[in-house]
């Protein structure tokens, strides 16, 4: 609209009336101008009120227009109702006023509708013409994503490949340590860490546990303060214990068990055991009483002892007598019964006698009895009680520890010699204890006659060489009395080429460096003379004739004189030192001392270690036998596992084909019915 409706002129209103109707009708455009319906309906009345052939009055009261939308806008405004309602030009200047700013607000909103439309044109047509370029850029943007999309997967690939060899390479190391592992190994060895790459849900989680406190513990073993490679070896003897029972490793034998305690108790127990062994009246027990320097040890053992005697220094004379426990008992007496000995003496008689029952009945499972002595009478009289073969307590016997005075036999408290049964025994279980003890004596002295090798002396060498090693083994030729110089010699020279010959020596040097001839009876009997005062002397019981008639005999030939008068030997330091000297038994001593006794405890670390050493490679054998037996076992599993899966598959594939041959032949069927059915119904 270009012009405004003017039938009613603004000069015909009083100013005041003028002002308050524009500013009326300008709050009611504002209050509606957002709703088209309420502007229509006000313009529609205000244009029949002026078209209106009525009175002004009349018809303004009628059409209620200014009651209904002025009184809703003015309220309380009496006065400007009043002025409208009763002056007429100022109700036709209201509505004329209304209708023209209703229309120009309409006018407006039709404007800013059509430059929106024409702007939402020009953009619809500005975008129309963008489309092409638009859909060939998203295009390029669709390629560079699907491009970059691929090379994600790309990536993703190459991450997981790398994140899967990570995880390889960290399942072949310990996270903590660094250990490298074995493919098969879930715990650590070295620090006990479960590798939680490798710990399943499947696993044994109480048995990984179990292993992993075993090797993370350090295990206090008592009494291996002395030494810390005894405290270090029994602590991981006690650890390969606990984790080969815990696996229940069936290759664990009770063998290497008894080797593994052995060496246990070895390193818990800081003696330095030189043990003794010999072959039949040999003169094991005159060796043992030659080297203590006094009569103590009885030379009536019975062969058939089981029992060890020990002999060390002490502060005063004791017997301390350990007895049998009702299954060494079990065991020796089984064994008694599986052995040939059948006489009088035998040990399988005696075991039914019924004296020897009342002494079962009161020994076996005694508590360890500890005898203090006066002096070395009372003392011999209690070492024969339980070791020699006139007594039938002796049986009983499992283990007999002698205190010696140091004024007699004076060594350091570590070292112990130890007196073994015989490995020529016939009832085994003595043989066995004696091995056993040569498997962990620091020392073995074997005792031997000064004659060729028998076929049981050489037995027992070797033996004994097995079961220990040549470095710490001395074999002592006994009873050199009975043979000139020259034929011992000759004998000793046998001796070598025989035990080189076997390699149990590298050459003749060392061989003959381990090999010391003796007299240790001669030495006995010397020395006890030079004691004796002339009384006693001619006393029989004291100094018997043959013992006497021995020594005289072996005096003149060691000296080379017909006669020589005993009664002053004692005052002759120069005959006196080339008799002993002769006799070997300082000279043996000298060599233990040197060798044995004075390094004692440098030499048990060492035995320690070359035991550990060793009891290792066989514990790394064994394990490795259990392994290479688990791994032939899961191949064989695996291998008939594939197998019935590749037998498996065939059978689903001949079971397939079968079922089509079945739906084609059903299919034929069907028709053929069919087929039929048309004939019956053609018919």
């Amino acid at each position: 609209m270009k012009t405004d409706l003017n039938i009613v002129p603004e000069n015909l209103l009083v100013e005041a009336d003028k002002k308050d109707i524009d500013a009326t009708i300008q709050k009611m455009i504002e209050k509606s101008k957002d709703d088209m319906q309420i502007m229509c309906s006000e313009t529609y009345e205000c244009s029949r009120f002026l078209s209106s052939a009525k009175n002004r009055t009349e018809a303004l009261s009628e059409q209620g227009f200014f009651k209904r939308h002025f009184n809703n806008l003015i309220g309380k405004n009496d006065k400007i109702r009043n002025d409208i309602l009763e002056n007429q030009t100022n109700a036709l200047y209201a509505a004329q006023t209304m209708i023209n700013q209703t229309m120009k607000q309409c006018v407006m909103n039709r404007d800013l509708a059509l430059h929106i439309n024409q702007r939402v044109s020009d953009l619809y047509l500005e975008l129309k013409s963008e489309q092409i370029d638009i859909s060939e850029e998203v295009l390029e943007n669709r390629k560079a994503l699907m491009a970059f999309y691929n090379s994600y997967l790309e990536d993703i690939e190459d991450h997981n490949e790398r994140i899967s060899d990570l995880e390889e390479f960290n399942k072949s190391t310990c996270p903590d340590c660094k250990y490298e592992l074995k493919s098969w190994q879930i715990v650590c060895p070295k620090c006990g860490k479960i590798h939680p790459l490798k710990n399943e849900k499947g696993n044994n989680q109480k048995y990984l546990e179990g292993l992993s406190e075993a090797i993370r513990n350090d295990y206090e073993v008592l009494g291996c303060s002395w030494s810390k490679e005894a405290e270090n070896t029994a602590s991981l003897m006690k650890k390969i214990d606990i984790i080969a029972q815990l696996g229940k490793i069936p290759n664990y034998t009770d063998e290497i068990k008894d080797d593994v305690y052995n060496l246990i108790k070895n390193c818990s127990d800081n003696e330095f055991q030189i043990a003794i062994v010999g072959v039949m009246k040999a003169g094991k027990s005159f060796l043992m009483n030659a080297l203590i320097g006094e009569e103590i040890a009885s030379v009536e053992v019975n062969p058939e002892t089981a029992a060890l005697t020990k002999f060390r220094s002490s502060n005063h004379f004791y017997v301390k007598v350990r007895f049998q426990t009702e299954k060494e008992w079990e065991k020796l007496k089984k064994s008694v019964s599986e052995s040939k000995g059948s006489g009088e003496k035998s040990f399988k008689h005696i075991l039914a006698t019924d004296e020897f029952k009342e002494k079962e009945l009161k020994w076996v499972n005694h508590e360890e009895l500890y005898i203090e002595c006066e002096n070395v009478d009372d003392l011999r009289e209690n070492v024969k009680k339980y070791t020699s073969s006139s007594e039938m307590d002796h049986l009983l016997a499992a283990e007999v520890e002698v205190g010696i005075e140091k004024s007699i036999f004076d060594m350091p408290n570590e070292v112990v010699f130890v007196d073994t049964p015989g490995l020529e025994d016939p009832v085994k279980y003595r043989s066995e204890i004696t091995k056993h003890y040569l498997k962990n004596a620091d020392a073995v002295l074997v005792a031997v006659k000064t004659e060729p090798f028998t076929a049981k002396t050489n037995s027992i060498v070797t033996e004994v060489l097995d079961y220990t090693s040549a470095k710490k083994t001395y074999i002592v030729a006994t009873q050199k009395d009975i043979k000139n110089s020259e034929d011992c010699e000759k004998v000793i020279s046998l001796w070598i080429d025989q035990l080189v010959a076997a390699r149990r020596y590298k050459d003749k040097k060392a061989a003959r460096s381990r090999i010391v001839l003796t007299s240790a009876k001669m030495a006995l009997l010397l020395k006890k003379w030079c004691k004796l005062d002339e009384e006693e002397r001619n006393n029989i019981e004291i100094f018997s004739d043959d013992d006497f008639n021995d020594c005289e005999s072996y005096v003149k030939k060691v000296l080379k004189k017909r006669t020589y008068d005993m009664d002053g030997i004692q005052d002759n330091e120069q005959d006196m030192e080339t008799i002993l000297n002769d006799a070997g038994i300082d000279g043996l001593k000298k060599k233990l001392y040197r060798n044995l006794i004075l390094k004692h405890r440098e030499l048990k670390e060492n035995n320690i270690i070359v035991s550990k050493k060793e009891l290792v490679i066989v514990l790394n054998n064994m394990c490795k036998h259990a392994i290479e037996e688990q791994e032939k076992l899961i191949s064989l599993a695996k291998e008939e596992t594939e197998t019935i899966a590749l037998k498996l598959e065939q059978a689903v594939a001949e079971k397939e084909l079968k079922d089509k041959e079945n739906q084609k032949m059903r299919d034929s069927l069907n028709k053929i019915v069919n087929m039929m059915d048309s004939m019956k119904r053609g018919i």
